[in-house]
């Protein structure tokens, strides 16, 4: 968000702190690509606050 970029992109896997498993493609291989999925629960009024603050502080 420190970027001076004109649009920041934060993947969801980040800001639920997903690891590995959650990575959405593998170049060259072939299949079970872009399957990840969430939980809607997963989403929390604590993220969403974190998420909040960051983009006052960057003016985003």
């Amino acid at each position: 968000m420190a970027s001076v970029a004109d649009t920041v992109l934060i993947p969801l896997q980040d800001v639920l702190g997903e690891g590995h498993e959650a990575r959405m493609n593998l170049p060259g291989k072939l299949g079970g690509n872009w399957q990840w999925r969430y939980e809607a629960e997963a989403l929390t009024q604590e993220m969403a606050a974190r998420l909040n603050m960051m983009a006052k502080i960057y003016e985003r």
